[in-house]
């Protein structure tokens, strides 16, 4: 047989009477510590709601978390075919970091003390593609634009 649940402000709205009426109804078992005050009738009924809700959620598997962690597992097998890996930085010097993605070299930032304002330089293949006051700018151009 089914109950309605009814949630706390429901049951706030319900007089005594149908409070005990509702009790009766679920035919709960456990021993209303107050049976004039209305707070004891109500948290009666919700320990009771609760209880089930709880041997429900626990016996029938959860349709949710299953499409979720399906959801999940395809974006990252994606994200493994786009990025296979992430990129390996080497400090040479201060002034020189390269880029490998595996053991492919794939870009290095060297610094121009000639440049006035833009001193850092990306290289990929020995050609400058890109030009920043940080190096940190090279950094994020490297990174965003997946040399």
């Amino acid at each position: 047989m089914t109950y309605q649940i009814y949630n706390q402000q429901q049951l706030q709205l319900k007089s005594i009477a149908r409070l005990k009426q509702i009790y009766s109804e679920i035919a709960y078992t456990v021993e209303v510590s107050d049976k004039r005050c209305k707070d004891s009738w109500i948290s009666a009924i919700a320990e009771y709601q609760a209880s089930k809700i709880q041997k429900l959620t626990l016996a029938a598997p959860d349709e949710q978390a299953t499409a979720q962690a399906e959801l999940d597992h395809f974006i990252a097998t994606q994200a493994q075919a786009i990025a296979p890996e992430p990129l390996r930085i080497v400090e040479i010097s201060f002034d020189h970091h390269e880029y490998y993605a595996g053991n492919q070299l794939v870009a290095s930032i060297s610094y121009d003390d000639n440049h006035l304002t833009q001193r850092w330089i990306v290289m990929v293949n020995d050609k400058e593609v890109f030009r920043a006051n940080t190096l940190m700018r090279c950094d994020r151009f490297i990174c965003t634009h997946s040399l």
